[in-house]
């Protein structure tokens, strides 16, 4: 992660130093610097997926009293969200003192990208002095050869495609609601009554559809701190509820044509990682730490989902209609939940 913080801020002085340095494509003029910065997106989305891949089983696995592993991973997923939340106003309020996003200069994003270095190093240094101790059972011993294909789980290859609908979904609510609540003001002017296109809050304007993702957002973290208390409901029921709930508002919002009912699908779509990575894993023993690398493949659901949402809208002539593709997904999750993390197979049997 580092690496790739290092070549944002390598980006940005590329381009401060070499203004002429473009590549003409078409019509287009890019600057070089900007395939650096997609270079530095790679290598950070690949760190952070291996993240995911330490941390999930790691939750799952370590016995903390009175506690569940959905649970814990409720808990894991509330600093996630902590962060989606704030991270939009700090970055415009505090690093860029409230300067449009059009406004900000190339030269603004060195200091900030090397900020972020210096604390992701920090961090490091401080799990190096942590005593994470290894869980046992989740993982081949040295040399030990597993006898099953990872492959063979039916509940762990349907989590895999159950995974990919979630992200897919919540990622296409929290990026494409925005652009769905722009359509409906310039169409029927939906939300002048609360002045046009901006509302004050706490002193601060927002855009109406900004302060739509950011609800949305919120309502993810308001689940997520309310999932990390329910010690006593299976992820299977959490499942069951969430995936009804988000369907039912999805259906509402299409039917109404209103994206307001789509922000508190957020609060729904909080637990369903844990509820689905939980019941993936489920008796998996010494396949664990592989299954939690499969099982991230699913995510490329959010790159692919939004980018097919976004085709449909273009086909229909709107988003009205296009957040049927939510409405798919939720019900996959929910045949999920009632049959595919049904345990066929165990790794001892």
């Amino acid at each position: 992660m580092i690496a790739g913080l290092g070549l944002f801020f390598l980006s940005s002085l590329f381009t401060v130093r070499f203004p002429d340095a473009n590549l003409h494509i078409g019509s287009n003029i890019v600057p070089i610097g900007f395939f650096i910065f997609l270079l530095g997106s790679f290598v950070v989305g690949a760190s952070a997926t291996i993240l995911q891949v330490v941390i999930n089983p790691y939750l799952t696995a370590c016995y903390v009293k009175g506690t569940q592993p959905v649970q814990r991973l409720a808990i894991g997923g509330s600093a996630n969200s902590i962060g989606t939340t704030i991270a939009p106003f700090f970055v415009t309020g505090i690093v860029f003192g409230g300067l449009a996003m059009e406004e900000v200069q190339v030269s603004q994003l060195m200091i900030p990208f090397f900020s972020l270095m210096v604390i992701i190093s920090l961090i490091v240094m401080i799990l190096f002095r942590l005593s994470l101790p290894d869980i046992q059972g989740t993982k081949a011993e040295a040399g030990e050869k597993l006898e099953k294909s990872i492959w063979s789980f039916s509940h762990l290859k349907l989590g895999v495609i159950a995974i990919f609908f979630y992200v897919g979904v919540e990622v296409c609510i929290g990026a494409n609601i925005n652009l769905y609540a722009i359509e409906q003001e310039n169409l029927h002017g939906a939300f002048s009554f609360l002045g046009n296109d901006s509302l004050s809050l706490f002193g601060i304007n927002f855009a109406i559809p900004a302060l739509m993702a950011t609800l949305y957002w919120g309502g993810m973290l308001i689940g997520r701190l309310v999932g990390s208390s329910l010690s006593r409901i299976s992820p299977r029921v959490q499942l069951m509820v969430t995936t009804v709930s988000a369907t039912l508002l999805t259906l509402l919002a299409i039917l109404f044509n209103n994206p307001w009912l789509l922000t508190a699908v957020g609060l729904f779509h909080s637990i369903m990682w844990g509820a689905i990575f939980t019941l993936s894993v489920n008796q998996l023993g010494k396949y664990t730490s592989i299954a939690a690398g499969v099982f991230m493949i699913g995510v490329v659901g959010g790159a692919i989902l939004p980018l097919l949402q976004g085709v449909i809208a273009d086909l229909l002539g709107g988003w009205r209609w296009s957040w049927g593709i939510v409405i798919f997904g939720e019900l996959f999750m929910l045949y999920y939940a009632l049959v595919g993390s049904r345990v066929k197979q165990t790794a001892e049997a």
